[in-house]
């Protein structure tokens, strides 16, 4: 989503207070029932027009509003060893999340009533179908939602598919019916054959999913650990053990292992159960290691 032209470049940055009654004041005018009649009405697409709203409360402070956002993306999260500064990165975090949420709002709403089925998807289309996936995606809610579905899905084709008929799903909120929408996006290097810019998007846009696949896999994986942790004293000591292994030692073990591995993860925690008190325990330990 591009930048709205700003004030003039001159001034000085924003103080922390000013930070702050820009974060506050973005989050409750982002979310108000004015902004989103606003953005479902208006012609120009709601990316950019929530920036430029975004971009316009730092007039009010009298603050550039270059330099202000400027200081904004400065905004880093804190070291293990530091505070958060007031609060700032956590403000700016609910900042950037409330805008996600509200961008996808704006396109919920501007769903046409009648889906393409035959007419080639416009360039702009397809960059608000990236920038929309790649947003819904880094949404919390959403992590969460998929890592639910994950840890109740044992088959590893049907967990992926679930990014998958997400990104179907946004296809018709942009208001193209989804095989026909994915039939456009496969012939982007046909269509767009000298479009750099749109092919660099393409690959983003496909490695975020692939990324956020294999984050979720091991957030569910990290976290069926964590459980086993605290009921399993065997996966304390298969700890213990691999603590002691050189990293050489370590990927042998874990290459060894890997199928097997990942097939227990995949069962229901009973037959996982199961299947696990039936190993000998040199065996029982040597999968837990890996």
């Amino acid at each position: 989503m591009a930048s709205a032209p700003g004030m003039s470049s001159m001034g000085s940055r924003p103080n922390k207070h000013q930070m702050r009654d820009f974060l506050v004041a973005g989050v409750e005018m982002m979310e108000s029932d004015g902004t989103r009649e606003l953005l479902k009405t208006c012609s120009t697409p709601p990316g950019k027009r929530l920036i430029e709203l975004q971009r316009a409360i730092w007039d009010t402070l009298g603050v550039d509003q270059d330099l202000g956002c400027k200081a904004l993306d400065e905004i880093a999260p804190p070291a293990d060893d530091e505070d958060d500064d007031g609060g700032a990165f956590e403000l700016k975090q609910e900042f950037v999340w409330t805008a996600m949420r509200t961008y996808l709002r704006a396109l919920d709403d501007k769903k046409p009533a009648v889906l393409e089925t035959s007419k080639p998807m416009p360039r702009e289309v397809i960059v608000e179908f990236f920038d929309a996936c790649n947003a819904r995606l880094d949404l919390p809610e959403t992590c969460e939602r998929l890592l639910k579905f994950f840890s109740e899905t044992a088959e590893r084709e049907k967990r992926g598919d679930a990014i998958a008929q997400m990104q179907r799903e946004q296809l018709e909120i942009l208001g193209f019916e989804k095989k026909h929408g994915c039939a456009m996006l496969e012939k982007i290097p046909q269509d767009f054959p000298d479009d750099k810019e749109l092919q660099a998007r393409l690959q983003a846009w496909y490695s975020k999913a692939q990324q956020s696949y294999i984050m979720l896999e091991q957030t569910m994986i990290a976290r069926r650990m964590s459980e086993e942790m605290e009921s399993n004293p065997d996966m304390r000591r298969a700890q213990e053990l691999v603590g002691k292994m050189t990293p050489l030692e370590r990927g042998a073990l874990i290459e060894k292992n890997a199928k097997k591995v990942q097939v227990i993860m995949g069962l229901p925690s009973e037959a996982k159960q199961e299947h696990m008190n039936k190993l000998s325990t040199e065996d029982r330990m040597e999968l837990l290691q890996a």
